[in-house]
């Protein structure tokens, strides 16, 4: 009976090991999961911006607005004119299908630094935003027109003033 209590107590302890291990594996992973979501991982959705939001046909280095939140474009252009952390959001509008943008400027010195977060979206057959969000670093640099961003070697303007599209 003895060697057979001997037996239970070192299964016991042994199992009693392995579940403290697993609870300590289970929480570095949940950690280590919530960091990579944030930092390093993949987005499901866009960032919320905080200067506000636009509106455009066609994102591009010569960018016409049709629609802005008030304040958003003075938000922003400061921001990137004194390389403070701020972001704007655009939609890009097609007939029925679009883009979503989250810029942000990262706060630092100059030459600042931006990050686009991206995702399409349709509207046929109810609409849809399950579509895959990119993220791309940016350069940024504060001109007399608006806000130069070079993201994945493109130019991008987000103007100071709104255009009648």
């Amino acid at each position: 009976m003895t060697e057979r209590s001997t037996g239970y107590r070192g299964l016991a302890r042994g199992l009693a090991v392995a579940g403290l291990l697993g609870a300590a594996l289970a929480a570095m992973t949940g950690c280590a999961a919530h960091v990579n979501t944030i930092y390093y991982g993949t987005p499901t959705a866009l960032p919320q911006a905080n200067c506000g939001e636009i509106g455009t046909h066609e994102l591009s280095g010569a960018t016409r607005l049709f629609r802005v939140d008030a304040g958003a474009l003075s938000c922003f252009a400061t921001a990137a004119r004194l390389c403070q952390g701020a972001s704007i959001a655009v939609t890009e509008m097609g007939t029925d299908t679009g883009t979503k943008y989250v810029f942000a400027i990262e706060p630092g010195k100059a030459p600042c630094q931006a990050t686009e977060w991206s995702q399409g979206y349709s509207a046929n057959f109810g609409g849809s935003q399950q579509f895959k969000v990119v993220v791309t670093q940016c350069s940024a640099a504060a001109k007399p027109d608006g806000v130069l961003l070079g993201c994945g070697g493109q130019d991008i303007l987000i103007p100071v003033t709104v255009a009648n599209p």
